[in-house]
C-alpha cells in the first residue's frame, strides 16, 4: 500500500510539471504590449510596443499578440480582461493570420468576433519569399476575389534594395500602376528603417531618382519624402513633410509637420502642428494644438482643441473644441459627446 501510495503522488507529481510546463509554453506564445508601433505601409507586420504583464492586462487596455508554435504571428486583439474593445489603432477589435504555403492572410473582426471589411477589404492576402519577408499583397472580397480599396488599388509589390530600403509600387485590376492615395499622389515609395525596425522615412521615387510632386494637394513647395522620429520605445515623437531639397512643406490639410509629447505609457497626451514655415497653424489652417486625457486603464476620455496659447478654440472644420468618451465597466465606448469652446453640446454630423 505504502509503494502504490508512493506511485500515485510520482504520477500526480509528473502530471502538475507536465501542466505547468504547458502552462509555461501557453503563455510564451502571448505578450501585452499597451501601444502599436507606428506604420506608414502594409509592408509592415505589426509591432507591439511598451510591454505589460498578462496580470497587468487585466486591469488595462492592451494588444495582446499570439504568435504559432512557428513564431508566426496568430492574432492581435485590442481587449482588456479579455473582452474585446472597438477602438483600436488595428482598424478592428482582432486581426487574425492564418497561413497556406507562402500565402499568409490577414482577417479583421469587431468587437463581437464578426468579420468586417478594413480598407474597402474583408482579406489582406501576402506572398510571402523564402525568408518569409512580405513581397506581394492584394485585397480580397469577402468570397475571396480580387478588389479595389478607396483609393483603385487592388494590389502592392515589394522589394528590398540594395541599399537596404523597402521598395513599394501599387496597381488597381487593370494592372495600372497607381498611388498611394489622392492626397498624397506617389507612385514609388521607398521605406527606409532605423537597426530597431521603426520606420524613418518614406520618400516619393522615379525610378532611382528622388521626385518632387508638385500636384495642388502638395503645396506651393512640393512634396518629397516624410521623415519619422520614434523615442527609445518605439512611440511615433514627429512627422515631417519635406521637399527635395529638405524644405518643409505643406500638406493638403495646411500642416508640414507634427510633434507628439507622450507620457510613460506610450499615451499621445499632446499634438503641435506646424506649416512649412515651421511656425503653428494658425486657428484658421487647423487646429495648432490638441492634448489628450486618459482614465487610469489607458483609454482615451477627452481631446481639447486650443489656439496657439492653450485656449479652447472651435475645429474650424467642425465647430467642435471638446471630445468626451465615456465607457462601461468592461472597457467598451458607450457615449462620445462633442463641446464647443463654450461647452455648448455641438450636434454630431458623422
Amino acid at each position: 500500500m505504502k509503494q502504490l501510495f508512493i506511485v500515485l503522488m510520482v504520477i500526480m507529481g509528473l502530471s502538475s510539471c507536465n501542466q505547468k510546463t504547458s502552462k509555461e509554453e501557453e503563455q510564451a506564445n502571448v505578450k501585452y504590449y499597451r501601444q502599436m508601433q507606428f506604420s506608414e505601409t502594409p509592408w509592415d507586420l505589426e509591432r507591439g510596443i511598451y510591454p505589460i504583464s498578462a496580470d497587468e492586462a487585466k486591469n488595462l487596455n492592451n494588444y495582446k499578440f499570439t504568435w504559432n508554435d512557428d513564431g508566426t504571428l496568430a492574432s492581435v486583439e485590442y481587449n482588456r480582461n479579455g473582452v474585446l474593445l472597438g477602438y483600436s489603432n488595428l482598424r478592428a477589435a482582432k486581426i487574425t493570420y492564418t497561413y497556406d504555403g507562402n500565402k499568409q492572410t490577414k482577417h479583421f473582426f469587431d468587437e463581437s468576433g464578426n468579420p468586417i471589411k478594413s480598407n474597402g477589404a474583408f482579406a489582406f492576402e501576402y506572398t510571402l519569399d523564402d525568408n518569409g519577408m512580405r513581397t506581394a499583397m492584394r485585397f480580397l472580397d469577402k468570397d475571396g476575389n480580387p478588389v479595389e480599396n478607396g483609393n483603385n488599388i487592388n494590389n502592392y509589390v515589394w522589394t528590398k534594395m540594395d541599399d537596404g530600403m523597402i521598395r513599394e509600387l501599387r496597381y488597381n485590376l487593370a494592372g495600372e500602376e497607381t498611388v498611394m492615395n489622392p492626397f498624397c499622389p506617389f507612385y514609388e515609395l521607398r521605406f527606409s528603417y532605423d537597426p530597431n525596425g521603426y520606420v524613418t522615412r518614406m520618400a516619393n521615387y522615379d525610378d532611382d531618382t528622388l521626385y518632387n510632386c508638385t500636384a495642388e494637394n502638395c503645396g506651393d513647395v512640393g512634396v518629397s519624402y516624410f521623415l519619422f522620429k520614434n523615442n527609445a520605445n518605439g512611440a511615433l515623437l514627429s512627422f515631417s513633410v519635406h521637399n527635395t531639397t529638405g524644405q518643409l512643406s505643406n500638406l493638403y490639410w495646411g500642416w508640414a509637420k507634427r510633434l507628439n509629447t507622450v507620457d510613460e505609457n506610450g499615451n499621445l497626451v499632446e499634438l503641435k502642428m506646424f506649416d512649412q514655415d515651421d511656425e503653428l497653424l494658425s486657428g484658421k489652417s487647423g487646429v495648432p494644438v490638441t492634448k489628450y486625457e486618459y482614465n487610469e486603464q489607458g483609454a482615451l476620455v477627452k481631446t481639447m482643441s486650443l489656439d496657439a496659447d492653450n485656449n479652447l478654440m472651435n475645429n474650424p472644420n467642425n465647430g467642435v473644441a471638446v471630445v468626451e468618451y465615456k465607457y462601461d465597466d468592461q472597457g467598451k465606448r458607450v457615449e462620445t459627446l462633442r463641446f464647443d469652446k463654450d461647452m455648448n453640446p455641438v450636434e454630431n454630423n458623422g
